[in-house]
């Protein structure tokens, strides 16, 4: 296994167990689990929490916080902000258009025909796509 391949396996198991970001403190990349939270929202380094050597996952020791799922290209859609622009593949190729939302069971809302939250008529049903048919224009087409 590479370097590369092995941080990336060792990013997904850390994410798949709940941890979702990536605490730099020194040399050393500390996992953060949103459920050990304390101190009104603030990351305290105990003895049990997870840590790795910042140069085995390939990042800059340098007193930075890191989404785990950004590293590993993964779209946490409930943090996306409607009308964020969007690539949607779809039986007729791709669409450009505006986040609307995320629903139940990870369905993906994206506003109609181009509009935006601005100009949306609330009377016109959102389109509905799945996670593996959308992902962030800036992660790619113009």
């Amino acid at each position: 296994m590479m370097n590369e391949q092995g941080a990336k396996w060792l990013l997904q198991e850390m994410y798949d167990e709940g941890y979702r970001d990536i605490k730099i403190f020194g040399v050393y990349a500390y996992f953060v689990n949103p459920t050990f939270i304390e101190n009104g929202g603030h990351f305290k380094v105990r003895e049990h929490t997870p840590r790795i050597p910042c140069r085995l996952l390939g990042i800059a020791g340098n007193n930075k916080t890191y989404s785990i799922a950004s590293l590993l290209g993964i779209v946490e859609w409930k943090k996306v902000p409607v009308d964020t622009q969007v690539i949607v593949n779809t039986a007729l190729g791709e669409r450009k258009l505006y986040f609307a939302g995320v629903g139940e069971y990870g369905v993906i809302y994206c506003f109609p025909c181009g509009s935006t939250s601005w100009s949306y008529q609330s009377g016109v049903k959102l389109w509905e796509y799945e996670d593996e048919d959308v992902r962030l224009a800036e992660n790619g087409c113009d």
